[in-house]
């Protein structure tokens, strides 16, 4: 127990859906949460995509209030940037793995052979042409 009582528990619920200002204040209070979490919530992203917009303006007044320098809001922009960068490359190698596989499913060894039966019949038909 702590000098003022129980620790909160962060509520880290990636499956419900988040805006982009939601997004960045998650980040910004809990930037020790996994990366899979991060590629989770992305994925359930409301709206457009304007994290860095939403990172700068929370900073820029955290500036005006002089809670941070002018150096430190540019070490932390771009430290954010990387980081947004990152869950977005996670996040479309999850969804290109996720495209592999159904098509996997969909593409059986019938459709391959039928697919290969038709090009022969093809190069048959062409080859008649010829003669």
């Amino acid at each position: 127990m702590g000098l003022f009582g129980r620790k909160k528990k962060v509520q880290e619920d990636p499956s419900s859906e988040w805006t982009s200002f939601e997004f960045v204040q998650f980040l910004i209070k809990y930037p020790d949460t996994s990366d899979d979490n991060f590629v989770e919530m992305y994925s359930n992203l409301l709206g457009e995509d304007t994290l860095e917009k939403d990172l700068e303006d929370y900073w820029r007044n955290r500036l005006e209030e002089s809670f941070i320098s002018q150096e430190e809001f540019k070490e932390i922009k771009k430290e954010f940037n990387q980081r947004f960068k990152k869950i977005r490359k996670l996040s479309q190698a999850k969804n290109d793995t996720e495209d592999i596989a159904k098509w996997a499913v969909t593409n059986t060894e019938d459709d391959r052979t039928t697919d290969e039966d038709d090009f022969n019949k093809d190069t048959d038909d062409n080859s008649k042409d010829l003669d």
